[in-house]
C-alpha cells in the first residue's frame, strides 16, 4: 500500500528538498535514490533548475519502484534475488532525450539569446505552465510521444480569446522547434494542434480635432502620460518599450534628438529620432536638475515597471471616455498610428514611413498600413519586386 510520491521544495537552495509518500501507512521522506539503487541527489545540485529536474527524476523513479514492488531495495543472495522486471519504454529512453530535459535545454538556449525581455518572459511562462500540466510519465518520455490531442487539452486553458490562445500556441511551438533542433529531428506536434481565429487589436487613429482636447486633459491631469503621448505622436516612439525607459542621456543636441541603441528599441538597430519644438518646450522644465542616467518619468535611475503606462492609460481613458473626448478602440498607441496615417496620406512614401516608425523591414510597414485601412491589396501590388529580361 502506497501513495503517489510528491515533491517538497523551496526556492532556497540551502534548504533540503525531498519527495514524500505513505508506505504501509507510514509517511516516508526520501532525499536521494539510495533506497532504489540509483545515484540521484537533488540536494547536491548547484542551481534551482537542476535541483527541480533531479527531484522530478527522483519522484518518477520512486513511483516506478513502488509500482514494481522493488522498494525498498534490500541486499539478497543470488537465490533470493528477484528476477529483473520487464523494461518499460521509459527505461529505454536516453537520459538526454526526455521531453522535460529537451525543453529545459531549449528554454535555456532561448534565454541566453538576443531576445526581448517580454519574449523571454513569455517563454518562461509557457515552459512552467506546460511542465505543471503534463504528467511525470509524459515529461520523462520522448518529446515525440506527446500527441497533438494532449497539446490541445493543455492549450484549452487559454481559450478566453483567440489571440491569447494563439500566442500561447506560438510560444510553445518555439520551444518544441528548438527541442527538435537539439535532437536533429522535426517535432511537428504543435503544428498539428488546433488553431483558433485571433482578432487583431485595433488602435484606431484619432481624428485631428480630438488631439488637442485629449492632450490638454492629460497635461492637466497626468503629466507623465502627457509627455509619453507627445513622444509617441511627435517622435514616433513606442510608449511601453521605448518612451518608458528614456533617460536624460538619450536626448542629444539641446533636446532636438533622441538616440536609441540597438538594445533600446524593438528594431534592434541604432535609431535617431527628431524631437519637434513643441515637445522640447515641455521637456526643458521636466529634465532640469536630473542626472544623465535618470529616467525622465521616475526621476531616478530605476524606471517604472513595464505596466506603468498601461495602468495610467486605463484610468485616464475611462475618464476621457466619460467626457466624450475619446472613443472605443483608441489607445495610447493610437497617437503613433495617427502620426503614421497623417504622413502616409500626405506623402504616400512607404520607405520614409518605415524609417520614422523604426520598422526592421518594409513588409512590416505595409502590414501596419493595411491594418489601419490605409492601403489595400491593389496598392500593395505596385510594391512587388519586378524582373525584366
Amino acid at each position: 500500500m502506497f501513495t503517489i510520491p510528491t515533491i517538497v521544495v523551496s526556492d532556497d537552495l540551502t534548504q533540503r528538498a525531498y519527495i514524500t509518500f505513505y508506505f504501509h501507512n507510514n509517511r516516508v521522506r526520501e532525499y536521494n535514490g539510495k533506497k532504489i539503487g540509483l545515484r540521484i541527489s537533488p540536494n547536491k545540485a548547484t542551481s534551482l533548475e537542476q535541483r527541480n529536474e533531479l527531484l522530478e527524476k527522483l519522484r518518477f523513479e520512486f513511483h516506478k519502484a513502488l509500482e514494481a514492488n522493488s522498494y525498498p531495495l534490500v541486499e539478497t543472495s543470488l537465490e533470493q534475488k528477484p528476477q529483473p522486471r520487464e523494461k518499460t519504454k521509459h527505461d529505454e529512453i536516453p537520459k538526454h532525450d526526455s521531453c522535460i530535459r529537451l525543453l529545459f535545454k531549449a528554454i535555456r538556449a532561448k534565454l541566453q539569446s538576443d531576445l526581448s525581455k517580454k519574449y523571454k518572459r513569455n517563454l518562461k511562462s509557457i515552459y512552467r505552465q506546460f511542465k505543471k500540466h503534463m504528467s511525470t510519465e509524459e515529461l520523462s518520455g520522448p518529446i515525440t510521444s506527446i500527441s497533438a490531442s494532449r497539446i490541445d487539452l493543455f492549450l484549452n486553458q487559454f481559450r478566453s480569446s483567440g489571440t491569447y490562445y494563439m500566442n500561447k500556441r506560438r510560444d510553445l511551438g518555439v520551444l518544441f522547434s528548438a527541442a527538435g533542433r537539439i535532437i536533429d529531428q522535426p517535432v511537428e506536434t504543435i503544428q498539428k494542434s488546433q488553431k483558433k481565429k485571433s482578432k487583431a487589436v485595433l488602435h484606431k487613429a484619432y481624428e485631428q480635432e480630438q488631439l488637442k482636447p485629449i492632450l490638454s486633459y492629460l497635461k492637466a491631469n497626468n503629466p507623465n502620460l502627457y509627455i509619453c503621448s507627445l513622444l509617441t505622436y511627435g517622435a514616433w516612439l513606442r510608449p511601453h518599450e521605448e518612451v518608458r525607459l528614456l533617460t536624460v542621456g538619450n536626448f542629444k543636441n539641446n533636446l532636438s534628438e533622441v538616440h536609441l541603441s540597438g538594445e533600446e528599441n524593438k528594431g534592434g538597430r541604432v535609431r535617431v529620432v527628431h524631437i519637434p519644438e513643441y515637445i522640447r518646450v515641455e521637456l526643458r522644465s521636466k529634465l532640469a536638475g536630473l542626472g544623465r542616467h535618470d529616467n525622465i518619468f521616475s526621476l531616478n535611475e530605476a524606471p517604472f515597471n513595464e505596466y506603468y503606462f498601461n495602468t495610467q492609460w486605463s484610468r485616464a481613458w475611462a475618464k476621457m471616455h466619460k467626457l466624450g473626448l475619446i472613443f472605443e478602440d483608441q489607445t495610447i498607441y493610437s497617437f503613433r498610428h495617427t502620426a503614421a496615417v497623417q504622413l502616409y496620406r500626405r506623402t504616400k512614401d512607404v520607405h520614409l514611413l518605415q524609417q520614422l516608425l523604426g520598422h526592421s523591414a518594409i513588409t512590416v510597414t505595409l502590414k501596419y498600413l493595411r491594418n489601419l485601412g490605409e492601403i489595400n491589396s491593389e496598392e500593395l501590388a505596385k510594391y512587388a519586386p519586378q524582373l525584366e529580361f
